[in-house]
């Protein structure tokens, strides 16, 4: 006997910053909003970048229609599986820890899943969880950004020095780059940081100068 549940669908739209994901979502999501199906949005709580409620592009567009926020799927799995909701379109799911489960879950009800994700992070690496929601997808769509040198840019460049892996920002803090310009940006970076780091070093063995030895100490008053 067939599981007409299995009849869910999986669609990937994955790239690089700037390259379209969340307005190809939201595209994709309006049209079953306008043809009348039970639909859902689901925003990462913690990008507040353009709207802490709405799922929302750079170029400040807004989805319409009903908006859940979450940290993680679980958080709001009670509507997510609810029987009558037929569409459910999760942006920025690279960053939501139980996206397989969830999203593999909404397909076995047969459920739409759209999912906007970051094909890799700024050094290159896949997240995690998009690793493992690919395997199941039945539809993936690549998209591409353009890079400040005219070409296709399929990488996210951080423009700032933090290392940490997740760091929500638009343009004060990345740029989506050709594979090429993502090579001479990293070697720019790199120099700025070696030399950064070598001014701090002579700032730290440099003598007092003749102001700093003659200033007046500051009491400190308990």
């Amino acid at each position: 006997q067939i599981d007409m549940r299995s009849r869910g669908h999986i669609s990937v739209i994955l790239g690089p910053m700037f390259s379209g994901k969340t307005t190809e979502l939201l595209r994709l999501h309006e049209r079953h909003v306008r043809a009348h199906k039970k639909c859902l949005l689901v925003k990462f709580a913690g990008d507040t970048r353009y709207d802490k409620d709405c799922v929302a592009t750079h170029d400040r567009k807004f989805g319409s229609g009903a908006t859940l926020k979450a940290t993680r799927l679980a958080e709001v799995s009670d509507r997510l599986l609810d029987k009558d909701i037929e569409v459910v379109s999760i942006d920025e799911g690279q960053f939501f820890e139980d996206l397989e489960h969830f999203v593999t879950l909404l397909a076995h009800e047969g459920k739409i899943v759209y999912i906007a994700v970051l094909n890799g992070d700024f050094t290159k690496k896949p997240f995690p969880q998009v690793s493992l929601v690919m395997p199941h997808a039945d539809e993936v769509t690549l998209l591409k950004a353009v890079c400040e040198c005219g070409l296709d840019a399929l990488f996210s460049f951080r423009v700032t020095t933090d290392k940490k892996v997740v760091v929500i920002g638009g343009e004060d803090s990345y740029k989506a780059v050709c594979r090429d310009c993502y090579e001479k940006n990293l070697n720019v970076r790199d120099a700025f940081d070696e030399n950064k780091t070598d001014v701090t070093e002579s700032e730290k063995r440099k003598p007092a100068s003749f102001e700093e030895k003659t200033a007046p100490k500051r009491l400190r008053i308990a």
